[in-house]
């Protein structure tokens, strides 16, 4: 079995809620710098190949830091450019927006982009027709965008769960789609292994469940945010709930990570070299 560990690479105030208005936000002072050196210094430690899903305008204001990931040895692959809901863009505005994000990555790397992430896992149904064509068109292998489940924010509840190549007006596309793992609970689809999930579900219980979808034959990866570890952080100011979702755990992710990485030590590739493979 194939397990991926994933970072979404973006700042403190990127957050898809309808009451943040993150242009309000982004000049004020950032520990990106810190917090990814830490993510870096987990993966070194655990002996981790992983997969860095970066945000261009990151990318362009930190570039230093995109080099650092690419120096350790770690995949860099894009997280759009603005981080703005993939179905809430006409599809030029996406493809403007990726080419974008392409562009200054490949620049900054020297290499091919060989992936793409939606922001907020933001694909819905009614965008797959020209999501897949558009990843395509710009020679991507592999998206790791959809939640087979469903959300306030987000999902396609009968999307297949294992990675595969979607299947659009009777084609194949050429893209390998990596879905978000999800399991049952009480009856419910829920993730389990990256986000609000990992902070939020006992070790016990995703350990299992890792098994269990071992047993299964699917691939699975764990995914966070670079915030998700630092409880200094700065807050933004949200509803009650939403501030549970974006904040609840975060003082035990550091720790939970790295012995979760020890559980799971020996299996994890890069998604690029596994979406390479399967094609």
């Amino acid at each position: 079995m194939a397990h991926f560990l994933t970072f979404d690479i973006e700042d403190w105030y990127h957050a898809n809620y309808q009451s943040v208005d993150m242009p309000e936000f982004e000049h004020r002072p950032s520990r990106l710098e810190a917090e990814v050196d830490r993510l870096l210094e987990i993966c070194a430690d655990a002996g981790v190949q992983s997969t860095f899903f970066v945000l261009s305008s990151i990318a362009e204001v930190f570039p230093s830091l995109v080099r650092k990931i690419a120096a350790a040895g770690h995949e860099i692959a894009s997280h759009s450019h603005s981080h703005q809901l993939v179905y809430g863009m006409t599809p030029a505005q996406f493809r403007a927006d990726l080419e974008r994000s392409l562009a200054s990555l490949e620049d900054l790397t020297g290499e091919r982009i060989w992936g793409f992430r939606a922001p907020s896992w933001s694909i819905k149904r009614e965008t797959l027709e020209w999501f897949y064509p558009i990843l395509e068109d710009l020679n991507l292998t592999y998206s790791s965008s959809v939640y087979p489940a469903h959300t306030f924010l987000y999902g396609i509840p009968d999307f297949p769960r294992r990675a595969h190549h979607p299947i659009l007006s009777g084609r194949n596309t050429t893209i390998v789609e990596i879905p978000v793992p999800v399991t049952q609970l009480l009856g419910k689809a829920i993730g389990f292994s990256g986000g609000f999930y990992f902070r939020l579900l006992p070790a016990w219980f995703i350990r299992s469940t890792f098994r269990t979808q071992d047993a299964l034959g699917i691939d699975n990866f764990l995914y966070l945010h670079p915030r998700e570890i630092d409880p200094q952080q700065p807050r933004l100011p949200l509803p009650c709930i939403e501030a549970f979702i974006h904040y609840y755990g975060i003082r035990r992710c550091d720790r939970k990570l790295t012995r979760m990485l020890a559980f799971l030590a020996g299996s994890f590739v890069c998604m690029r070299d596994y979406a390479r493979a399967y094609q």
